[in-house]
């Protein structure tokens, strides 16, 4: 005698058991995982225009524990787009080096031009960007929650340097484009990119901590001073 399933009435032999169940539950996963992906994507894309017109409002919404992961999409992102950068800038500059030798290129260095590996090149460029945003980020932590006895976490500390990140990805992009026209303004914007990056660090901490304003300062200039040493003087011992 046939059975059917009491849940979505399907007809079952004998002994059979139904898959409604497993089959709802990989539709409900299936589902939740596209919108978390579309989530990701319309909050980076809202970073992206708040960090330019509404800077503090934009780190006080995302730079929080909840959004650790759009923090590191956001830093993993702004590696990419700096490993291509270091490529496009170091071509470039070799492309003006051999134009600079001239006729004396071939005999001085044997071929009349050095390729740059884009592979090894790119990976430098992210692993020097991942170092140097994470040292800035577990300092923050360490010295800001450690030492301070603040509030922070370690995720809110790596979604606060993520969202800071968002105005240099968008600024590398543009410094990408100005390789090819002018080394000069390329060197400018990522000056101005850098110290808008700092400014809104510092307004980060400010604002998803509770320390007294007169020492922010000890949390923020200790952070960016270790990052940079770590990624100016140490990585470059390990690698080189």
């Amino acid at each position: 005698m046939s059975k059917f399933c009491t849940k979505c009435g399907k007809k079952l032999e004998e002994g059979q058991k139904c898959d409604c169940e497993k089959n709802q539950k990989e539709k409900v996963a299936s589902t939740t995982s596209s919108i978390d992906v579309n989530s990701y994507i319309n909050s980076y894309i809202e970073i992206v225009k708040g960090i330019f017109t509404k800077p503090v409002n934009t780190i006080k919404k995302f730079a929080t524990s909840d959004h650790f992961i759009l923090g590191i999409i956001a830093l993993i992102l702004n590696s990419m787009i700096s490993g291509i950068f270091l490529y496009c800038v170091s071509k470039e500059a070799m492309g003006s080096f051999t134009n600079l030798m001239g006729g004396y290129n071939s005999l001085l260095l044997g071929t009349t031009s050095i390729e740059i590996p884009f592979f090894k090149t790119f990976l430098y460029g992210i692993l020097f960007m991942i170092v140097g945003f994470a040292v800035t980020a577990l300092m923050i932590y360490l010295i800001a929650g450690s030492m301070m006895k603040d509030k922070i976490d370690i995720k809110k500390a790596f979604s606060l340097v993520g969202v800071c990140s968002v105005f240099t990805t968008v600024t590398t992009i543009a410094a990408i484009l100005l390789t090819y026209l002018s080394i000069k303004i390329m060197i400018i914007v990522l000056l101005i990119a850098g110290i808008f990056y700092l400014t809104y660090l510092y307004q980060g901490i400010e604002e998803v901590t509770e320390i007294n304003k007169n020492k922010l300062a000890y949390v923020f200039v200790p952070a960016i001073s270790i990052a940079t040493f770590v990624v100016v003087y140490i990585l470059p011992k390990i690698l080189f």
